[in-house]
């Protein structure tokens, strides 16, 4: 009982810890975030906005004193991840009804860097306001008109003055309201009368605006740069496995229409899970003030901008990332247009358990991905292969591992995940390793009649007394054998640590959740359809507990909501495998 006292003061006292207490407080009458201050960044109550422009979520550009000329404008500044916020949607839009008659017109603003464009369509799909929204991605409408919590009201009259700021009403729970001060306000307006009260501190979550605030004129150096460096890189770099190298201006602006259009259909970089389904680590993604600032260079004339010092240097590790591997297997390999399986025998004398695999290639020129499989029981068989080279259909001979065998996956560039403390992947006595190398589309013309590369794999093994063993479940859909897809009941209860999709070619989306027995469906998977294969095991952030009884199993997503009949379009794949990995709670508590 202390122990949750104590994390519930935690709770309680962190917002004022992070925000300092001149700036927020936590009364007892709200018990969440509210402001100390009533004034506005730059603009107080009586005082006239100048002109902004902004651009609601249908595509429509407006200006503020455009809007206000129609009638008195309530800015409503709200956020997908703030319950407060949240508990204001049926106000809303009942207030939005009321005063349709007075030429009100109510915006509903997500200024928070946190809401994606992705999250709040989905949310308004939910909430179905009647009224126009703005993703305000910079945060630039924000500080024009001096938001600063969520939700939070801005009464702006006929003339462009301020005339109200602050919350709705005053109490979230809206069985409690005493003072509706946002509706006493505009009643007050349109019947030509002083606003009873001016300004009240507004309560809930505040806005995290975006590190830097919107720049008049976005450039390479200052702003274009930054981003390819930290984003793409480890790809896109003169020895990198990408096809074109973004390290000075020269390419960038080359391809820069390209760049705009792949990362504004979060095409680039590769990262196939969709936000919101499944918290993964080491997630590759822009955020919507990056993909806005690569939108706004290209629009405005790829400006170079002041000179840049060291934009170009290549950095590749010398070492490996995780410290010296406890086992290295070195290989000579041939440059290959064909995916290669790779089978290491080895010799250990007893069973040992693998929390990492790292490894280090002298050229990634040919190289994508490659899995590495861990496990037991080669049963060899021949499957037909096309042979890129000679455009023909070959035989190739493909070690099947048993059911138990589990994944890793390496990536150039991206750092190799480790499993939770006390947790290891089997490789058995005398066991068996399988390299799976699925290569880049590359211009083998380039590589100065060079036929051989080598490459070291190294392995890093849990030192834990009696580690939990990793485990795997497959869920599979084959249309060609007209199967409904197959789902998985876990008899105990489970910790989920990663899940691997495999040979995925969906046209219209991949998504699979867990319903446990009390019919919580937990959202864990969800892929976007791209055409670009990409192997790659995602590892959860935290391990996700499923009590025993919960059911995995595909589902459609239809206008955002899960769809669970098993019935999937006849425009999928051929054939879908999506691993699992997890292991059982009774053995480990990962941590």
């Amino acid at each position: 009982m202390k122990l949750y006292i104590l994390i519930c003061l935690l709770i309680l006292t962190l917002p004022m810890i992070t925000y300092g207490q001149n700036d927020y407080s936590i009364p007892l009458k709200h018990r969440v975030i509210q402001e100390n201050s009533q004034q506005t960044q730059g603009v107080s109550v009586g005082d006239k906005y100048t002109d902004v422009s902004f651009t609601i979520m249908q595509g429509e550009t407006h200006h503020l004193l455009d809007v206000v000329k129609q009638g008195p404008a309530v800015f409503v500044f709200l956020s997908t991840e703030c319950p407060v916020a949240q508990r204001y949607t049926m106000r809303l839009k009942r207030m939005n009804t009321e005063f349709s008659g007075e030429h009100v017109t109510i915006i509903g603003v997500y200024s928070n860097e946190n809401d994606s464009v992705d999250d709040v369509k989905a949310y308004l799909e939910k909430a179905e306001f009647p009224f126009p929204v703005v993703k305000d991605t910079l945060g630039s409408l924000a500080r024009h008109i001096g938001g600063t919590m969520t939700p939070q009201a801005h009464l702006i009259d006929t003339l462009g003055v301020l005339r109200y700021r602050g919350p709705i009403d005053d109490n979230r729970y809206e069985t409690r309201v005493k003072h509706n001060y946002l509706k006493d306000a505009l009643v007050a307006i349109l019947d030509g009368k002083p606003v009873p009260v001016k300004a009240v501190p507004a309560f809930g979550c505040t806005i995290h605006f975006p590190d830097s605030p919107a720049v008049k004129q976005v450039t390479y150096t200052e702003h274009i740069a930054p981003i390819l460096q930290k984003n793409c890189h480890t790809c896109h770099s003169q020895n990198g496995t990408a096809p074109v190298a973004l390290v000075d201006y020269k390419n960038t602006k080359e391809h820069a229409h390209k760049i705009a259009e792949y990362t504004k259909a979060r095409l680039m970089p590769l990262w196939k899970p969709l936000k919101g389904y499944g918290d993964f680590k080491n997630e590759r993604r822009l955020t919507d003030v990056d993909i806005e600032k690569i939108q706004q260079w290209v629009k405005t004339g790829m400006e170079v901008g002041p000179e840049m010092v060291n934009t170009t240097k290549d950095k590749q590790p010398e070492e490996w990332i995780l410290g010296n591997p406890d086992w290295v297997k070195e290989l000579t390999m041939e440059y290959t247009k064909t995916h290669d399986f790779i089978t290491i025998k080895t010799d250990f004398e007893e069973d040992l358990y693998v929390r990492a695999v790292d490894i280090q290639v002298e050229s990634k020129i040919n190289v994508q991905s490659i899995v590495v499989i861990l496990g037991s029981n080669i049963i060899p068989h021949q499957v037909p292969k096309s042979d890129k080279i000679s455009n023909k259909s070959v035989l190739v001979t493909r070690p099947k591992l048993n059911n138990n065998s589990t994944y890793f996956t390496w990536i150039p560039g991206v750092a190799p995940s480790v499993l939770p403390l006390g947790i290891g992947s089997l490789l058995p006595k005398n066991g068996v390793i399988r390299l799976h190398l699925s290569p880049q589309d590359t211009d083998y013309k380039n590589l100065n009649n060079q036929k051989r590369y080598n490459l070291q794999l190294g392995l890093y093994f849990t030192n834990t007394p009696e580690p939990a063993r990793l485990r795997k479940i497959t869920l599979t859909q084959n249309l060609k054998q007209d199967k409904p897809p197959t789902s998985y009941q876990f008899k105990n209860d489970v910790y989920v640590i990663s899940t691997y999709p495999l040979r995925y070619e969906s046209k219209k989306g991949l998504a699979i959740v867990a319903v446990t027995p009390t019919d919580e469906m937990i959202k864990m998977l969800a892929i976007k359809s791209s055409g670009i294969q990409w192997r790659e095991n995602y590892y959860y952030k935290n391990p996700i507990f499923l009590a025993a009884g919960t059911r995995l199993e595909f589902v459609n997503i239809v206008d955002g909501d899960y769809q669970t009949n098993r019935e999937l379009t006849d425009d999928l794949s051929d054939r879908i495998d999506c691993h699992f990995f997890y292991v059982y709670a009774s053995e480990n508590t990962p941590e």
